[in-house]
């Protein structure tokens, strides 16, 4: 007896052991699977990545963890620097000097690439610098390397910066002969298009066009057909179209600008996507298409309102808009002369170096006291103006929109009557023309079964039960001693619509025979009518009407009163 206790105390023991299973979890490799090909900022992948972030922390693995951050940061457009921190805060606790240069340089990328904010970025850079001094990673010391270079190009360092772009260069180009991973040579390719792109932009700046149209046939040549590079192509398509400008073939420029815009726009570059836009102005300008000038200068401008960055290459769209509304538009010209002194501040801010010679263009106080006189001088013709201008364009407006509405609803009104006079609208010419022999199609339905729903279905089309509120496709079923099924085929074959459009036709044709034979029920509520022909809401009733006639019932009736002279 003693054994069997033991038994029983024992085996629920045993048991949990023997039979209980372990649940897998997933190994940080099979969570990153997922996310690993997606495509930059795409925010589908992170809830792997937050699933990955949290595995990490949970085993306090730090590796992992910053690696999730990054991760984090590569894929949430809203969050980028918070992730940023996160990463380069356990990296400076628990990672290695490379982790930390990655991550500072991380943030120097978004302060640069997303926010625009060169300074900050550059601050970063240099502490990337710092810490990659000594690191036998090549491929990232390079990075830090070229990103210096971009925001010193930015500064208006150009001499500087060409040093670092042609160091770069080099380096990738001897990497490219080495024997590498696939995902390596695409790295390392990526890398030298974007030195390329960089070294073509500088040349252009200091008027060596020569050498910016070589690099620019070279960098356009190992893109083109290559979807991996689509960015890049667009970049080497903008210099050319550019060149192109500079040469005086303007359709050429035209052709390579408006080509490589929507793959830039699609990134969200919108420094880049402004230059395109101010060459493309002034394409259009040389052309003599001056409509056009104005709508490209103008989306430099939306791009100005929207992120609160210019580039120096572009502010001079600003002079052009300003000629152009001269003495045409005191308004607009008023605001581009504030949007033009706005735009000087913040090249003096952000490009002190450039600033300076930026200067060379314009006096600065008299474009304000220019400003000023204009200010003063035309704000009370403004305000008459404006007065004018928006009560008219109100009351106009008003009267053309209510003088369309009233054509269309007209013409609408027109062509139903047409319809009914054809007999379409009369139920007995309707269920005539459900006697014509229709073509055979393949169903499901044995020809006995069509048959006899057919003959059903006209009895009960002739007893108008389809005017009664809530009938259902399977009432309808059983009241012919059919099935939901069967009854559903027939119609879509026979009628070429669902149940409940078949419903729909037959219910408002035959409230719409009513309105124009009967004209008690031009006085009906629409209420009423609705109730007459078994559907229960007013609105529900009104939408179908106009789906099915193209006219609103509150619209038909004061039409047909109006043609029989009923007040």
């Amino acid at each position: 007896m003693k054994k069997f206790y033991c038994f029983l105390i024992l085996f629920p023991v045993f048991s949990q052991f023997l039979f209980s299973q372990k649940k897998e979890e997933k190994t940080f490799s099979e969570i990153r699977k997922p996310y690993e090909k997606m495509a930059i900022d795409d925010i589908h992948a992170m809830p792997y990545v937050k699933l990955y972030i949290e595995k990490a922390k949970n085993e306090n693995n730090f590796s992992k963890l910053i690696q999730g951050y990054r991760d984090a940061r590569q894929f949430d457009y809203k969050n980028k620097m918070k992730y940023a921190d996160s990463a380069l805060t356990v990296s400076l606790q628990h990672g290695s000097q490379d982790d930390i240069s990655k991550e500072y340089l991380s943030k120097g990328i978004i302060y640069y690439f997303y926010q625009k904010k060169f300074k900050l970025a550059l601050n970063e850079y240099i502490k990337a610098y710092t810490y990659s001094k000594g690191s036998k990673d090549e491929y990232h010391r390079y990075k830090v390397l070229y990103h210096l270079g971009i925001v010193k190009s930015h500064l208006g360092y150009y001499d500087d910066a060409m040093k670092h772009f042609l160091e770069c260069t080099s380096f990738y180009r001897s990497k490219l002969n080495e024997n590498l991973h696939e995902n390596e040579r695409f790295n390392y390719e990526k890398a030298y298009l974007n030195c390329l792109h960089q070294l073509t932009v500088l040349k252009r700046y200091l008027n060596n066009f020569s050498k910016s149209d070589s690099l620019s046939m070279l960098g356009y040549r190992l893109t083109d057909h290559n979807s991996d590079f689509a960015l890049e192509k667009s970049y080497f398509l903008k210099c050319l179209g550019i060149s192109r400008y500079h040469k005086k073939d303007y359709a050429g420029a035209q052709d390579h600008l408006q080509k490589s815009l929507p793959t830039i726009l699609n990134r969200n570059d919108f420094a880049w996507a402004s230059v395109v836009y101010y060459y493309l102005g002034k394409t259009y300008e040389a052309q003599n298409n001056i409509n056009s000038a104005v709508v490209s200068y103008e989306k430099i401008d939306s791009i100005f309102n929207k992120h609160d960055f210019i580039l120096p290459e572009v502010y001079k769209s600003y002079h052009s808009l300003i000629d152009h509304y001269k003495d045409k538009d005191v308004k607009k010209q008023l605001y581009y002369t504030n949007q033009l002194l706005k735009a000087d501040s913040l090249i003096s801010k952000d490009f002190p170096y450039l600033s300076s010679k930026l200067h060379k263009d314009f006096d600065r106080q008299a474009l304000i006291e220019a400003k000023e006189e204009i200010e003063k001088s035309s704000r009370k013709k403004m305000v008459i103006a404006q007065i004018l201008i928006v009560s008219g364009s109100v009351v106009l407006g008003f009267l053309v929109v209510r003088h369309r509405k009233d054509q269309k609803i007209k013409k609408q009104y027109q062509l139903l009557q047409k319809r009914i006079a054809e007999g379409k609208y009369n139920m007995n010419d309707i269920l005539r023309e459900e006697m014509i022999e229709l073509p055979v199609r393949k169903t499901s339905l044995t020809p006995e079964m069509a048959l006899e729903i057919k003959e059903k279905l006209q009895k009960f089309e002739q007893e108008q039960h389809f005017k009664k509120k809530g009938i259902t496709q399977k009432s309808i079923a059983l009241k012919l001693g059919t099935n939901s099924h069967y009854l559903s085929v027939y119609i879509n074959e026979q009628k070429g619509m669902n149940f409940n459009k078949y419903m729909a036709e037959l219910r408002i044709n035959y409230i719409t025979n009513l309105l124009n034979t009967n004209s008690k029920y031009l006085n009906y509520t629409i209420e009423a009518l609705a109730d007459e022909c078994g559907i229960a809401a007013r609105q529900n009733f009104s939408n179908l009407f106009f789906d099915i006639n193209g006219i609103r019932p509150t619209d038909y009736i004061k039409n047909r009163k109006k043609e029989l002279g009923i007040s």
